[in-house]
């Protein structure tokens, strides 16, 4: 099949599913809305396949699919054309977002049943998927820059799609400011690429990416520093993490969307897109390392205490990210795409659970008020008891295969330190807690919720892709075991994943030797962490349920310091937002107001006056007409005659 074809069914898709739920966005019929958005979803994953396939039988890894439809803009030396590539790494991407956003998709049909709006929701959901391929598929910063604004917009219609509560709306506004603040870091490192090298062509910059930059100020340093603030705002680190956890104000399947497959994946994949010129600045790698684990520990520490079962699961996608990050700084960037990958599918599945026992639980989110619900949601219990392994990282499960990678590079890669791979394992252990705290208090134990509960398993459009995911959760990192277990294993499998991706990543020289019981060991210290960490969790709030109460009030201030997240939101609204916004009405007031306002009016009163004046001259006496065309045109030949001599 034509892959020009195949490339325009796969962007336009999910566009047409969009504009046909938009004009009809008053119907209330949820199974057509969704249908239809679902259809588009599938259509725009077929063709992934399809072209994936294309690229594996014709060209390889190191190949790629380029289709341009139209020359953009032409500036002097500057070319942008409509181009869209399908290499090796967007190919992982295509194939997860379009895969797991089909799947969200039929989620939601059975979720949103009883939502008065479902047109326009699906129609968004359509546009969100739409934009998400144009920010992986373009081949060029600038297509890459609207995907990543549009992204943006669909976020902060989702979020806020329950607009009539006031809070919710808040939270969509509150994201799309946070994003609008990375955003100028992103649109800045672009104008210094442009200036720089001429061009925002991807393949282009990684052929021009210069020798490694020691200092601070050179423009190579400037411009991945610059994007990576924007990496920040989209992929919730820290300081722009603050929107994602009150993301979850949107419809739970919305939740998924964002924080498991889409989105929040953005910042991480523009990093590995543009590898070569983040590996030619060393001093941002450092920092995106730093950032990276201080995000994965700081959430993870918040995670420990919150109630609300889509909070838990927002703090886990902000730590969860903050690894993928720690892999992208040491120069793992094989490692970071696999982490997206596998946190994915179980992500994915985790929050489609968390909305199949809210939607059990009549709306209910508070984890105090559940348990119990093991056998009143069976299917929903089975996905997500291995969604919780695959995060915790017991092997087999995916996340066991991704989360190790990113140990094992922290550590033994030339730009990691055993100080990052430290705090990796600690921010491994409190994931273990905390998730297993959750799956206690919702689904083990005694029940807490009342007679006016009757929980029950939703329809099979929530129950299928769950299964799905908890299918992939399982088996999706097989295709990223390492070359240590790969060694015991019969064949000696190669980790696949990384030979894919490496004609397309600039790797770090890694120490020569074998290293094998090095790794083992780590490995070995990691999942015994873990394991401990879960169990912990398991005796505190399971076999001693009342023990976790008297250590929270044994820790006093401590306690209460995480409970509030730091109050993070409270010191930005205090001692940046609140000053601004007061200086923001200063200068209205005396910059717009007594200045601005002043001198257009004294402006606009001359003017008038002037007009007035000149009125009464135009006053029907034909004498006076007569006098005022005689005393020109004596002007005129007295003027003309003077510059005469």
């Amino acid at each position: 099949m034509n892959t020009t074809f195949l490339v325009a069914l796969l962007l336009l898709a999910p566009l047409m599913g969009f504009l046909f739920n938009g004009i009809r966005f008053r119907s209330t019929s949820y199974k057509l809305a969704g249908t239809i958005a679902t259809l588009a979803s599938a259509t725009s994953f077929l063709s992934a396949l399809l072209l994936v396939g294309t690229l594996i039988r014709s060209e390889g890894p190191s190949g790629s699919i380029q289709v341009t439809f139209f020359e953009w803009i032409r500036l002097g030396s500057v070319q942008v054309s409509a181009r869209f590539v399908i290499d090796a790494l967007s190919s992982v991407m295509v194939l997860v977002v379009t895969g797991i956003g089909s799947l969200i998709h039929l989620f939601s049909i059975g979720y949103m049943s009883h939502d008065p709006r479902p047109s326009k929701y699906f129609a968004y959901l359509n546009f969100f998927l739409f934009n998400m391929l144009l920010l992986i598929l373009g081949s060029n910063l600038l297509i890459m820059f609207i995907g990543w604004e549009g992204v943006g917009l669909c976020s902060y219609l989702l979020i806020g799609f329950w607009f009539t509560d006031r809070e919710k709306a808040a939270a969509g506004m509150k994201a799309f400011v946070t994003n609008r603040i990375g955003d100028a870091g992103f649109l800045l490192g672009m104008f210094f690429l442009l200036f720089t090298f001429g061009t925002l062509e991807f393949s282009e910059l990684g052929m021009l990416a210069p020798t490694p930059e020691m200092g601070w100020l050179g423009p190579v340093t400037l411009a991945t520093l610059f994007l990576f603030v924007g990496a920040t705002g989209k992929s919730a680190q820290i300081p722009l993490y603050v929107w994602l956890p009150d993301a979850m104000a949107g419809p739970t399947p919305v939740s998924a969307l964002i924080h498991a497959a889409t989105m929040v994946t953005a910042g991480v994949y523009m990093i590995v897109r543009l590898n070569p010129l983040f590996m030619a600045a060393p001093n941002t790698m450092l920092v995106i390392a730093t950032i990276g684990g201080a995000t994965a520990f700081f959430a993870a520490t918040i995670g420990l205490t919150q109630w609300d079962i889509k909070k838990v699961l927002a703090y886990s996608t902000v730590s969860q990210l903050g690894y993928m990050f720690l892999a992208a700084g040491v120069g793992a960037f094989g490692a970071a795409i696999f982490h997206l990958m596998t946190h994915a599918f179980f992500k994915a599945l985790l929050f489609l659970g968390s909305g199949s026992v809210i939607h059990a639980m009549s709306d209910e989110q508070d984890i105090r008020k559940m348990g119990g619900l093991r056998p009143h949601l069976p299917i929903t219990h089975t996905t997500f008891f291995l969604g919780w392994l695959a995060i915790i990282g017991i092997p087999p499960l995916a996340g066991f295969f991704s989360k190790d990678e990113i140990l094992w590079m922290a550590f033994h890669s030339p730009r990691g330190h055993w100080t990052l791979w430290m705090v990796g394992v600690l921010g491994a252990a409190l994931t273990a807690f905390y998730m297993t705290r959750l799956m206690a208090l919702t689904f083990w134990g005694k029940s807490r919720f009342g007679h006016d509960h009757h929980p029950h398993e939703g329809p099979w459009t929530m129950a299928l892709p769950l299964i799905v995911l908890a299918f992939f959760s399982v088996v999706a990192g097989w295709i990223g075991i390492p070359h240590v277990l790969g060694k015991m294993l019969p064949g000696h499998p190669a980790n696949l994943l990384e030979e894919w991706l490496k004609p397309l990543l600039t790797l770090p020289l890694l120490a020569e030797g074998d290293h094998t019981v090095i790794e083992m060991s780590l490995m070995s210290i990691s999942v015994c962490v873990a394991g401990l960490s879960a169990f912990l969790a398991y005796y505190f709030y399971i076999v001693k349920p009342d023990l976790p109460a008297k250590i929270a009030a044994s820790l006093g201030g401590l306690y209460t310091l995480v409970l509030n997240k730091y109050r993070v939101d409270e010191f930005y609204q205090s001692k940046l937002i609140s000053p601004l916004v007061e200086a923001s009405k200063g200068l209205w007031v005396y910059v717009d107001v007594e200045f601005i306002d002043r001198i257009s009016y004294w402006i606009t009163d001359l003017f008038r006056e002037v007009g007035k004046e000149l009125r009464e001259i135009q006053n029907g006496n034909i004498q006076n007409y007569i006098m005022y065309i005689s005393i020109g045109i004596v002007s005129v030949m007295i003027v003309v005659l003077t510059l005469g001599r």
